[in-house]
């Protein structure tokens, strides 16, 4: 779908402060209080509100671009009519269980640990929440998360590298890994192994998003896998 005067010049000033700049910042400053920060309920909830209020202002400043230029919401992915076909069930298939085998092999992994070496784990590297004092404050987050980067990564970005979404072939894949790349390397200070993760997915929901013409489905699933981690990290803590 042609979407008349884009990109502009705000549009590439975007991207580079979204896809590069705020990234790269907000990495380094994870990478600088990494194992420094102690996690705890007050902490957590103050890491929650901060970063929904962080992802709401964005999300918005990108609807707020996309109106002044009089764009349509729809041809930012914002609709509810949603084509369904077998290429998109068959991605939203993919996701779901790509992102239960991660779920298993990750609590697994967690349940061979040592009980001191899990409780120093929790207190110095895990932000998902303990108690249930702290799941509104998550589930702002998640929402917040699920909602406002869909916008930013596939509405807007995936619309940036691909605005002929008949491209077929070689350069539509590399065209929808872009914004897939740049979530990803937004999450360096993880390691290797988190970064091709986070990119396998992030490309999962580009083609979602792509397949349905809509952000819902990737809303819809970007928001039921924080949740549901957050729900599993609980019920381990409790065990």
């Amino acid at each position: 779908m042609h979407i008349h005067d884009f990109p502009v010049l705000s549009d590439h000033i975007l991207i580079w402060i979204f896809g590069m700049i705020l990234p790269f910042i907000s990495g380094l400053q994870s990478e600088k209080l990494n194992g420094e920060i102690i996690f705890n309920e007050e902490t957590r909830r103050k890491l929650y509100l901060g970063n929904a209020i962080m992802l709401s202002i964005s999300g918005i400043s990108i609807l707020v671009a996309w109106g002044f230029h009089a764009r349509s919401l729809k041809s930012l992915g914002l609709s509810f009519q949603i084509t369904y076909t077998p290429i998109l069930l068959l991605l939203m298939t993919l996701f779901t269980l790509a992102y239960l085998s991660d779920l298993i092999i990750g609590t697994k992994k967690r349940m061979n640990r040592k009980e001191h070496e899990e409780k120093e784990w929790f207190e110095t590297s895990s932000f998902l929440p303990e108690t249930k004092r702290e799941l509104p404050y998550y589930i702002l987050l998640c929402l917040a998360a699920g909602i406002f980067e869909e916008i930013i990564y596939r509405g807007f970005m995936v619309t940036y590298f691909l605005p002929e979404k008949d491209i077929n072939g070689l350069i539509f894949l590399l065209r929808i890994s872009a914004p897939a790349a740049l979530f990803s390397m937004a999450h360096y200070y993880q390691g290797g192994a988190a970064v091709v993760k986070i990119f396998l997915f992030s490309l999962l929901l580009s083609g979602i998003y792509v397949a349905s013409g809509s952000l819902i489905p990737c809303m819809i699933l970007h928001v039921g896998v924080d949740l549901i981690s957050g729900l599993a990290s609980m019920k381990k803590k409790k065990s």
